[in-house]
């Protein structure tokens, strides 16, 4: 089969970034991460939504190459506490 044979179906449909507070099942996604000096991509969410001591809500992320180590070889990825308020979901 070559892909003149095959036929044209279009472009796949753009996705628009979500709140990381609106999506449920959160953990494992790819997020983006707001940040004064800009965004940061490659990274993914290894908590749920959750409260600090402090009462701010938090999700755990960790880059995606520790995510993915992770999940081959069980080797625990240090994580970083961010504000949920500024984590978007690819």
């Amino acid at each position: 089969m070559t892909d003149e044979s095959l036929p044209f179906l279009g472009e796949p449909p753009t996705r628009r970034p979500q709140r990381a507070g609106d999506v449920p099942a959160l953990r494992g996604k790819r997020v983006i991460l707001s940040r004064p000096d800009g965004f940061i991509y490659d990274i993914r969410a290894i908590s749920e939504v959750y409260t600090d001591e402090g009462g701010k809500q938090r999700v755990d992320v960790c880059s995606e190459q520790a995510y993915y180590r992770w999940m081959l070889n069980d080797i625990r990825p240090d994580t970083q506490a961010y504000p949920v308020s500024l984590v978007w979901v690819e």
